[in-house]
């Protein structure tokens, strides 16, 4: 009878110590796990700043550039000689100014806009 109880003991021993190791292992994996996640994630926002740099550059020269065709537009339209819905000089200018703006802008991917 005491030897069952001694068997009985050495098992739980026995599983004890293997679920602590598996337990062990198992950690161990994750935290190597999430260090190659964190490195790779640190790599990536290196790589990835000149190009963030490059577009709030870009973005601003648009915002200063546009603010101002925005402007001569917004004073064209409201210019009360303006009555016929024709497209003069003025307003070819204008569009061809937004054009232009709009292909100097360095930093995009997108293709140039084209004119007619």
């Amino acid at each position: 009878m005491k030897w069952r109880y001694v068997l009985l003991a050495l098992v739980v021993a026995i599983s004890a110590t293997a679920l602590i190791s598996w337990r062990s292992g198992w950690n161990a994996h994750a935290d190597h796990i999430n260090a190659l996640v964190a490195d790779k994630k640190d790599k990536a926002e290196i790589a990835i700043q000149p190009v963030e740099k490059k577009a709030a550059t870009a973005t601003a020269e648009g915002k200063v550039i546009y603010k101002t065709i925005t402007r001569d537009v917004v004073k064209y339209v409201q210019s009360p000689d303006r009555t016929r819905c024709d497209f003069d000089d003025e307003s070819v200018r204008l569009r061809q100014r937004a054009i232009n703006a709009a292909n100097s802008i360095s930093g995009f991917d997108a293709g140039t806009v084209q004119g007619k």
